[in-house]
């Protein structure tokens, strides 16, 4: 009887423990459940990306490169939204995210590597920058992948082959800038295999939680790619990423390959064969040659590169992209973006700006007829000047033929390049009251560049201007700017010259605009 109460008393006392418990347990499920659900996603304020073409043209930017300047800068980084408002290129590849190391059990990344360009040290002044030229481009329907890695160290699978760790940072990054895309800019030291499959388990586990698409892209030579970059591509196919492009940068091959442009056409041949075979090996895939040409892109280095190297030219690149446009290639892309847009300080030159982006564009133009029977521009004609006031005058000239597929006008003010529009006017701003400047305008399409037009003088108006201008008179030169009295009309001036009676301001409209 007694071991039967026993019995009872400690059941009993079992029971009211489990009712005890119960709340306590209950309790601390909901306090991590809680936890769990109030992990909120990354936002740095710039906005979501879109989803991208199947065929893209997407030049890399350098977005650590200071850019100074007002028209082409953001706080010291390349101005996207303005780069796009003057040539409609909407898509680029940014580079490059890179880690410093590990704190706190984290990568702690930054852009270059750079200590002040990240979230968590803002340098409050380039960073903002980078991030306002991501948010602008997006305000005007354009998009940025991000490029982890580069030429340089700092890859993050090289700092850590944790693939939890890595997929954190990734996924902290691709939240943080909206991002739909992201490459992997493999090269140098950072194309160990062991490390890339490591850093590819953590991509896959990213893009399965987030459907970004990703890109890779890989160092070749005329023979296709090289064979630390097909270990690399063994990796991803190994670890199931689904890649939408392989890159392939067509570059600085060496005096093995003395005709870089036939060399990277025949890159682009020989890797779409080792596409088809990786595939077959390591991802139990058949690609069609369509398929695996869909799957590539081609990156040349544009302008001068180095000594070491050829002026790589828009003759050259035009070849490049002409047969990417035939084979149906999914990207065209050059390095840089900083090169052809004219603000790259550094060893990386080219002629024109923008000259290479205009023969880029010609890959996804589905207008008939090949770029190579295309001759260039005529020289622009009737450029004249009007609404001129102390700081400020607007450029008109007419518009090229439409058959010379002009993509963009160049304006030259003192012999100097000031900006380029796809219209025919350009207003011209932050001028000097009382002064004269020199204007020419130089037509744009995919074979080059128009030689410079007849060259304008116009004159900004005076500060202290509110009489009527002098009595026009035959003889007299007379600069753009210049105001007459003429029949008690005024006017003004719109084109330098020496004036004839056959010239006079009611009867040349092209010389005289009517302003009283």
């Amino acid at each position: 009887m007694n071991n039967k109460r026993n019995i009872k008393k400690i059941l009993a006392g079992a029971a009211l423990c489990s009712l005890m418990i119960a709340p306590l347990i209950l309790n601390m499920e909901d306090a991590f459940a809680t936890e769990q659900t109030s992990v909120k996603k990354a936002d740095f304020g710039v906005g979501q990306g879109i989803q991208w073409a199947d065929q893209v043209v997407a030049p890399f930017v350098d977005m650590t490169a200071y850019v100074s300047g007002e028209s082409l800068g953001n706080n010291g980084a390349l101005n996207l939204a303005a780069v796009a408002k003057s040539t409609g290129q909407k898509f680029f590849n940014l580079g490059f995210m890179q880690s410093k190391g590990l704190k706190d059990g984290k990568i702690d990344w930054a852009w270059g590597g750079f200590p002040t360009l990240n979230e968590n040290e803002s340098d409050g002044w380039q960073y903002e920058g980078i991030k306002k030229s991501i948010r602008e481009l997006r305000e005007v329907g354009g998009d940025v992948a991000i490029s982890f890695g580069g030429l340089n160290a700092g890859a993050f699978w090289e700092t850590t082959q944790n693939t939890t760790i890595l997929a954190d940072a990734y996924k902290e990054i691709i939240e943080g800038y909206g991002l739909t895309r992201v490459d992997f800019d493999v090269e140098a030291g950072a194309m160990d295999y062991a490390h890339n499959l490591a850093n590819a388990k953590a991509v896959k586990q990213v893009q399965d939680q987030t459907g970004v698409s990703v890109t890779l892209t890989l160092p070749v030579m005329d023979t296709g790619l090289i064979s630390t970059g097909l270990s690399v591509l063994q990796a991803y196919l190994e670890a199931g990423v689904d890649l939408t492009t392989v890159n392939i940068m067509t570059m600085c091959y060496g005096s093995v390959v003395p005709d870089y442009a036939q060399g990277s056409l025949d890159a682009v041949d020989n890797t779409k064969n080792q596409l088809q075979d990786y595939y077959k090996r390591y991802a139990n895939t058949t690609l069609t040659d369509a398929q695996a040409y869909a799957k590539l892109g081609t990156t040349p280095s544009i302008g001068f590169e180095s000594s070491a190297h050829p002026y790589f030219t828009t003759d050259m690149f035009n070849k490049v992209v002409q047969h990417a446009k035939s084979r149906k290639l999914g990207m065209v892309s050059y390095w840089s973006m900083n090169r052809d847009a004219m603000v790259d300080s550094g060893q990386g030159q080219v002629k024109n700006q923008y000259e290479f982006l205009t023969v880029a564009q010609q890959f996804t133009d589905d207008s008939e007829g090949p770029v190579e029977n295309l001759a260039k521009p005529s020289i622009p004609v009737n450029l004249n000047a009007s609404a001129i006031t102390q700081d400020s005058i607007t450029l008109n000239w007419a518009n090229n033929d439409s058959k010379e597929k002009v993509t963009h006008y160049e304006i030259y003010r003192n012999n100097t390049q000031i900006a380029t529009t796809t219209t025919n006017t350009f207003k011209d701003q932050k001028l000097t009251a009382n002064t004269t400047y020199s204007y020419q305008i130089k037509a744009v399409n995919a074979t080059g560049a128009s030689d410079l037009s007849q060259a304008i003088s116009v004159k900004t108006s005076n500060e202290s201007e509110s009489t009527p201008g002098n009595t026009w008179t035959v003889g007299t030169l007379y600069e753009a700017g210049d105001i007459v009295t003429y029949k008690g009309l005024q006017y003004r001036c719109i084109q330098g010259h020496r004036a004839m009676s056959h010239w006079a301001p009611d009867l040349a409209p092209t010389l005289w605009i009517r302003v009283l």
